[in-house]
């Protein structure tokens, strides 16, 4: 990670990795869950947004098959935002 990003950790506590999709394999399986779930921006709430990380995070793990940085619901959220 970047001096700044480093620093952003240390002041608040979020591994600034956390709040973007970073490879590949990460934006298709987002891509995937968005058309399954059917992921619109206006209709997503707090609580599906946390609901839709959760959900996430765990196929990320199983697919990945090894240790990953856990996404924030931020992720999510802006990569929804950048492809509408």
């Amino acid at each position: 990670i970047t001096r700044s990003q480093h620093l952003f950790s240390i002041a608040t506590g979020i591994d600034p990795r956390s709040l973007t999709l970073q490879n590949s394999d990460e934006f298709y399986l987002f891509m995937d869950m968005r058309a399954e779930f059917k992921w619109l921006s206006y209709q997503m709430t707090s609580k599906r947004w946390v609901l839709a990380t959760e959900e996430y995070n765990r196929r990320l793990t199983q697919t990945a098959g090894r240790s990953v940085i856990q996404k924030n619901p931020q992720a999510l959220l802006r990569a929804l935002g950048d492809i509408e």
